[in-house]
């Protein structure tokens, strides 16, 4: 990858914003590739594509590029709540690329993808209208709520400016697939189930401490009134898909 971004090509715009637009879009056309199969470039939609910004031309992957020049944090600003809402409750979100480069050098220091089937409805935040004066008076837009992404699901492809091999990026997106088979509306308790046991100590862990994160799950699903049964439930989903194994009954182990 070229670390230098087009910055030139920002000079026909006064606004920050579309600046950053027009040089991210422009140097992901020439340095991103597909994360799903083995294209090495992706092909640009054309203006306006409904939360797309990039397609595989081999697997028809589609992506989406936010970028800032803050470091990445706990969660990145999107457009149109109910359009993204819709695209990943019909099971067509885009796989999300999130690139933090550096001003003024338009250096590009880190980037992260995050699978589509790893954005579950819970992780697409609502904000606030905006005001009747506005232009797009009571638009509501979006905020990715990384912190409710499991880290698994968090695949970088650049850390502080070195880049990870285009293969192992590919084998970690691999691993992560295994749960796209499930439907959309499940694979939030699924995820969210894997985002809580990676957070515990110790890679063999039992159900007690699985249940320590009741409360907190019963704040993301408050119609669920059997979340001990839920969280069991999905334990076994993520051993059957690879992610643990169980070497006892209420027992498991992170693979």
């Amino acid at each position: 990858m070229d670390l230098r971004m087009p910055a030139h090509l920002g000079a026909r715009y006064k606004s920050p914003s579309q600046q950053a637009r027009c040089v991210s879009e422009s140097w992901g056309t020439e340095n991103l590739y597909c994360c799903a199969c083995v294209a090495d470039k992706l092909l640009p939609e054309s203006t306006n594509t409904s939360v797309t910004d990039f397609r595989c031309p081999s697997c028809v992957g589609r992506y989406q590029l936010k970028s800032q020049s803050r470091k990445l944090g706990r969660s990145i600003l999107g457009s149109n709540y109910q359009k993204m809402l819709a695209a990943v409750l019909g099971n067509r979100s885009p796989n999300f690329f999130l690139l933090h480069y550096q001003l003024p050098e338009w250096f590009v220091r880190n980037l992260v993808v995050i699978p589509r089937f790893a954005i579950s409805p819970t992780v697409i935040q609502k904000r606030a209208p905006l005001a009747a004066s506005a232009r797009r008076a009571q638009w509501i837009g979006y905020k990715l709520d990384l912190g409710l992404v499991p880290a698994a699901a968090k695949i970088s492809l650049l850390v502080e400016g070195s880049e990870v091999s285009p293969t192992t990026v590919r084998a970690q997106f691999a691993r992560i697939s295994r749960i796209q088979e499930l439907k959309p509306a499940q694979r939030g308790w699924t995820l969210d189930v894997l985002r809580c046991v990676e957070t515990l100590p110790h890679a063999t862990f039992a159900n007690d401490e699985v249940y320590a994160f009741e409360a907190e799950l019963s704040l993301l699903y408050p119609g669920n009134r059997h979340i001990k049964d839920k969280l069991r439930q999905q334990l076994q989903v993520l051993r059957d898909r690879g992610f643990l194994t169980q070497p006892s009954r209420g027992v498991w182990h992170r693979t």
